[in-house]
């Protein structure tokens, strides 16, 4: 899943003391993740045959995962606070027990693909894959406020530098944006996320209709299973004419959408 860059291989640690505690990148972590850790440790030797280990990175994502010949290695940008570690770890270890579960994967059709596909097929998968994620670890209460900040500004710095043509329909701007849009209105804290909207639908009111008719679609499927994921993928694909970036693979069976 792309390139790494400047690294540390720096495997999950556990610090000597009475109760042992997660290390990752020299950082105790505390011990919200030691049973998911664990599970997917000993699920992954067992159904894939690989070693699960944790880097941090320079990389521009805060994390990352790749798969390969005997490892999976679960990246963390370094850059990450401590207190946001746990969160940023945790979403990418549920990504991994995703694949395990045969969630459904995005593909790149063959041929010419616009300039923004690669941020299409991002912005489609997180929409839906990053909201079961979140459904998961939510018993564990984590700390996300880094986080959602971070989002936030990204967002306001996106429809303040808005430049028109996002607003036109078949875009592959205002497509980015209802996925956004979508996304926002799920994931986002919602006191946070009215201001949000308001300004989105005041400088790109198209975008935030198509967006909020993929919300109201998704929302309908859900995301609660391997099924449902598939059903919100292909219902938010279609619903933004998106065929020509995104195919969708059902693992269970191999079919393609």
């Amino acid at each position: 899943m792309g390139e790494h860059g400047s690294q540390r291989s720096l495997t999950v640690q556990w610090a000597a003391s009475k109760e042992r505690q997660m290390k990752v990148a020299g950082r105790e972590i505390g011990d919200a993740l030691d049973k998911l850790y664990e599970e997917l440790e000993t699920r992954l030797r067992v159904e894939a045959e690989r070693e699960l280990r944790v880097e941090a990175s320079e990389q521009a994502a805060l994390s990352n995962v790749a798969w390969s010949d005997g490892v999976v290695t679960v990246t963390v940008h370094e850059g990450v606070p401590t207190h946001a570690l746990p969160h940023v770890l945790g979403v990418a270890l549920q990504r991994v027990r995703q694949r395990l579960e045969r969630y459904p994967v995005l593909l790149r059709p063959d041929g010419e693909q616009p300039e923004e596909a690669a941020m299409l097929r991002q912005g489609l998968r997180e929409l839906v894959l990053s909201a079961e994620a979140e459904m998961q670890l939510e018993p564990l209460a984590l700390d996300q406020e880094w986080e959602t900040e971070q989002r936030h500004a990204g967002l306001k710095d996106m429809l303040r530098d808005a430049p028109p043509e996002w607003n036109g329909l078949g875009t592959g701007g205002n497509k980015l944006m209802a996925l956004q849009y979508a996304r926002f209105a799920i994931q986002h804290p919602p006191e946070m996320w009215e201001g949000l909207k308001k300004t989105f639908r005041e400088q790109l009111p198209a975008a935030a209709e198509n967006g909020e008719g993929v919300l109201q679609m998704i929302r309908k499927t859900g995301w609660g299973t391997p099924g449902a994921c598939l059903q919100s993928l292909v219902a938010a694909r279609n619903e933004l004419a998106m065929h020509d970036v995104a195919l969708i693979e059902d693992r269970r069976s191999g079919e393609v959408h």
